[in-house]
């Protein structure tokens, strides 16, 4: 029995692999498994999967053709013997302190089933800059406050192994796995914790999910589209013929032309207006003339320095509502 599995996905991303398991096998604790399912890659990430089990420096690994993010995820998690499980993705930067502060919170509180926080985003072309998902952050306080069914980002999570009975694995018809499953947890009995570190960042590049999904002839629309219909199908809100009518008419197409008068109105007014997610520096001043690897290795170094250096001068504090059990955690 471990306290905490590390569930990891990667398919061909063996670069990007290399440096998340770096740092991932650096930072397991005894009472701690590392799970990797590998999705069939041709790049060499079995071999290199197979040497590190060999060593003992991750305790399971399949690598095998599936059916996507969420099937890996899905047999990670069966696989996993862990009383927590933490979702790892092969081409992100997480903050490994910042985890160990959120699995001692939730060993301390059973009454959680899942506990995410604060998230970053690094262009992997714009090492000089991050941004902070303040939206999550918003998105997260209205659960909180007023049940709202609301979408988090899925870096953050971890997830309570036996808490899987009420929120279900993650969905393999979708592309978008942690839009669908924080839609889906937030609109169920479901207790979720927020953690005010920043867990995770995001590294955007050509080889991301959502890149990907964008690259089609529909564009942006793409995930757009997907997340819509995952919000609609969960938000009860939108069970009325006028919020049917509201979601199949082009609102925004409508509301564009207004919003420069709106932002004058609200200007003169002096009422606040949302500016979109903060951005940070993230101090780094070495330029842009890197090769492929050394930019990789160099994103993932400005990433791990930035959330030491963010968490650093930002105490942790977790927000959730106590004493909400409504099941046995533990058999008789």
């Amino acid at each position: 029995m471990y306290t905490l599995s590390y569930v990891l996905t990667t398919y061909n991303k063996l670069p990007f692999l290399r440096q998340v398991t770096e740092r991932l096998i650096a930072a397991r604790q005894p009472d701690e498994e590392i799970v990797v399912c590998d999705g069939g890659s041709s790049d060499g990430t079995k071999e290199y999967l197979q040497a590190l089990f060999e060593a003992g420096k991750i305790q399971q690994f399949v690598s095998e053709r599936d059916k996507g993010e969420a099937h890996g995820f899905n047999k990670g998690f069966m696989r996993a013997r862990g009383v927590l499980l933490k979702l790892i993705t092969d081409d992100d930067a997480f903050c490994y302190p910042a985890i160990a502060e959120a699995k001692q919170f939730m060993l301390a509180n059973p009454e959680v089933d899942v506990l995410t926080g604060n998230t970053g985003l690094i262009h992997l072309e714009h090492l000089e800059t991050v941004s902070l998902y303040d939206d999550v952050a918003d998105n997260f306080r209205r659960w909180l406050d007023q049940k709202e069914v609301v979408w988090m980002i899925g870096l953050p999570l971890i997830i309570r192994r036996e808490s899987l009975a009420l929120t279900g694995l993650l969905h393999t018809g979708s592309v978008q796995v942690d839009t669908e499953f924080t839609y889906r947890i937030t609109s169920l009995n479901v207790n979720l914790a927020w953690s005010t570190a920043i867990i995770s960042v995001r590294l955007e590049n050509p080889q991301s999910n959502f890149r990907l999904m964008n690259s089609g002839k529909n564009g942006r629309r793409a995930s757009d589209e997907e997340a819509d219909r995952i919000r609609y199908y969960y938000d009860k809100r939108y069970s009325s013929l006028k919020n049917v009518l509201k979601q199949r008419v082009p609102l925004d197409m409508l509301k564009k032309p207004l919003r420069p008068l709106k932002r004058i109105l609200f200007d003169v007014l002096k009422r606040p207006q949302y500016q979109g997610n903060s951005s940070m520096s993230t101090g780094y001043t070495g330029g842009s003339a890197l090769d492929d690897a050394t930019r990789l290795s160099v994103a993932f170094e400005v990433a791990d320095k930035f959330m030491a250096a963010h968490n650093a001068a930002n105490p942790t504090q977790f927000l959730f509502k106590a004493n909400q059990i409504t099941k046995a955690l533990t058999a008789e």
